[in-house]
């Protein structure tokens, strides 16, 4: 029986380079870091001679961010776009999105557009949000809730 949410994975070139990214651009911190290969898996990911490194990261409240690189077999180009089928995204909350679009662009994030509002009736901002990516190409959603 279905119980709960676990983690969020993504794929990724570069491990290093990821972990760096999620947690000097994005202020989270390494739960864990792991290396697979053998019986379980080769059973697990469907591979002959699987092969993949992976870290955990998160902001300490339960759900994480799972970042996977293959080793063998080694992941194809990638590219997928926001509307494709099979895309996915992340989203997290912020307190002050306009601020953290400005500090995290300073380091490095690539976003689609400056932060988007909504807003009800009466003009009134609900929330605001932006779509942003990581180094692989993995779409990520920041939300601040008014």
């Amino acid at each position: 029986m279905l119980r709960s949410f676990f983690h969020t994975g993504f794929v990724v070139k570069d491990l290093d380079k990821s972990v760096a990214f999620y947690t000097e651009v994005l202020g989270m911190r390494i739960a864990a870091r792991v290396e697979r290969e053998g019986e379980f898996a080769n059973q697990l990911l469907g591979f002959p001679d699987a092969h993949i490194k992976g870290a955990l990261v998160d902001k300490g409240e339960g759900h994480q961010l799972e970042l996977l690189q293959y080793i063998n077999p080694p992941s194809g180009p990638g590219g997928i776009a926001r509307n494709d089928l099979g895309a996915s995204h992340l989203a997290f909350f912020v307190d002050d999105i306009d601020r953290f679009y400005d500090e995290t662009k300073e380091r490095g994030l690539r976003f689609n557009n400056p932060p988007a509002a909504l807003a009800d009736d009466q003009g009134h901002v609900q929330r605001k949000a932006l779509y942003a990516q990581d180094p692989d190409g993995n779409w990520l959603e920041f939300v601040e809730i008014f």
